[in-house]
């Protein structure tokens, strides 16, 4: 759940710009979007009448936003950020083979639109099982 000061203004950006698909919406209240596999983004006005329920739930100005796209689909995301007039302000390659583009939303938190991983990143050593056997 997103807190935003203008829920049309938002709808509009994460509609158009990201193609995410409405599932439901109160016009300048709140809107609630599709996010794939059950899950949803709610987006609640930030002074509105239902925002003191969100409130516990969602700090003042939250954080960022990753979603997870194809390795091939970065490329496609990137020109059609442009086209949409959305400025990318940052591409990263990871040290294990993914990749990053950083956005930003009406409000002004950072989206990031990350590939996987081409080698999966070490894991740590299991310190229980090796305490175990040389004692």
């Amino acid at each position: 759940m997103l807190l935003v000061d203008d829920v049309d203004r938002a709808v509009e950006f994460y509609r158009k710009g990201l193609r995410l698909p409405l599932r439901d919406s109160d016009a300048g209240r709140y809107a609630e979007f599709e996010m794939g596999d059950g899950a949803a983004l709610l987006l609640v006005k930030r002074d509105g009448s239902i925002a003191p329920m969100a409130m516990p739930a969602a700090p003042e100005r939250g954080g960022g936003l990753t979603f997870a796209v194809a390795e091939d689909g970065l490329e496609w995301w990137k020109t059609w950020f442009a086209t949409c007039a959305i400025k990318v302000e940052r591409e990263t390659k990871w040290v294990h083979g993914g990749r990053s583009l950083y956005v930003r939303d009406p409000e002004g938190r950072r989206l990031e639109f990350k590939t996987p991983p081409v080698v999966p990143p070490p894991k740590p050593a299991d310190v229980t099982g090796s305490a175990a056997a040389a004692g």
